[in-house]
């Protein structure tokens, strides 16, 4: 699998609800809901990176693993 951030190799966790869960060596550990994925993919829109994973260092975690959901991964693309 890819990173859904950087596109770079990754490893897909099954998790439960409607989320993707990656492990990517570069980007961490996370997880991006299914409707954001789905979004920037109907936008043709990629995540900035950089700002991506500075976003994802500074979040809270949920069952400690930060989570992006639509409502901040749009701003992150």
């Amino acid at each position: 699998m890819s990173c859904l951030i950087c596109a770079g190799p990754a490893q897909r966790i099954v998790c439960d609800g409607s989320w993707e869960e990656c492990k990517c060596p570069d980007c961490g550990h996370y997880r991006i809901a299914d409707a954001l994925v789905l979004a920037l993919m109907d936008q043709g829109q990629i995540f900035d990176v950089p700002k991506a994973r500075a976003w994802l260092g500074t979040q809270p975690v949920v069952g400690g693993i930060p989570s992006i959901e639509v409502a901040h991964g749009l701003l992150l693309g």
